[in-house]
């Protein structure tokens, strides 16, 4: 499994997972909390194979579980919160294949949906479907076929005709129902910035005002805006971003309770104590106790320490 650094609105490049002269890639995660809004330049195909979790981008967010098929796009930001052992088969293709090898996909009648048609990189939005067992295994069989096969086995041809049919597994599911894009429509411009905005730095004092005057929209038509598409007020949902960072690093770091909270943008113990309380149940201090044991072995992609601010 590949570990890689990663934070809040981060970018993560192909050449990280996989050589420079290999078209697709894979990688094995196990995400037991949380993994950061990010994004990336290739094409990510990722697969529920155990555990829960949901899944969330710039339209909302849904509960995925195993069967859960994701297909995300060069630059359309997502991630995960709340997992439980989620486990996911990820495959990575770099972008340019799809722009000169796989040109044609965009005007095939299902890969059009995934590869710059409804749902896909034309509307910058995430695809997520639903596969049954056999369908699951018949998509993960494909791309076993690329990536257990020998480095100096490998060719283009065997790897993309493989990739192909995995992805023709999904066009038929598409043809079956239309894609989950979280929402029927794209969400607002200023809603959108929005989350950029607290996603690229969480830990910022944010305010209502200072938001509105960044996007230059009023306050209360932002408020009305992002609850109707994200489900809660802008302050709340920087405050539950903050808990659930604060969760990551009680469970994976030693740093004090007082410093974490510090960290998370809640300088005060006590504004951190009833903020953790309010969206986790329990005190920072008894959620550590509870929860460090069956995290110790996580392998996510997300930091094991935040540089303090």
């Amino acid at each position: 499994m590949r570990m890689l650094p990663h934070a809040p609105g981060m970018t993560l490049t192909a050449d990280a997972f996989y050589p420079p002269t290999t078209l697709i890639g894979f990688s094995m995660q196990r995400h037991q909390l949380n993994v950061y809004w990010h994004f990336h330049d290739f094409y990510e195909l990722a697969l529920v194979t155990s555990g829960t979790g949901r899944h969330f981008t710039s339209l909302g967010e849904r509960a995925v579980q195993p069967g859960s098929v994701i297909f995300v796009p060069p630059g359309a930001g997502h991630g995960y919160r709340l997992c439980n052992d989620l486990r996911v088969y990820n495959c990575f293709l770099r972008s340019e294949v799809a722009q000169f090898e796989l040109m044609w996909t965009s005007r095939d009648p299902r890969l059009g949906a995934l590869f710059g048609g409804r749902g896909g990189e034309a509307d910058g939005a995430p695809v997520v479907l639903e596969l049954d067992e056999s369908e699951m295994a018949a998509c993960i069989a494909h791309l076993d076929q690329v990536r257990l096969r020998e480095p100096t086995d490998r060719s283009a041809a065997h790897d993309l005709g493989h990739f192909l049919l995995a992805l023709d597994v999904l066009g038929r599911r598409l043809g079956m129902s239309p894609p989950a894009t979280e929402r029927g429509m794209a969400a607002p411009a200023v809603v959108i910035g929005a989350l950029e905005l607290i996603e690229r730095d969480v830990t910022h004092p944010w305010s209502l005002g200072e938001l509105s005057t960044r996007l230059y929209v009023g306050p209360h038509h932002l408020c009305h805006l992002f609850t109707r598409w994200i489900g809660q007020p802008p302050m709340a949902f920087v405050s539950r971003r903050r808990a659930e960072l604060a969760a990551l690093l009680l469970v994976s770091s030693n740093d004090p309770i007082a410093a974490i909270g510090v960290a998370v943008g809640w300088p005060d113990p006590s504004l951190f104590s009833r903020a953790f309380r309010r969206e986790h149940g329990v005190s920072p201090r008894a959620y550590r106790l509870r929860h460090r044991g069956e995290l110790l072995h996580q392998t996510t992609l997300v930091p094991h320490r935040l540089v303090h601010p």
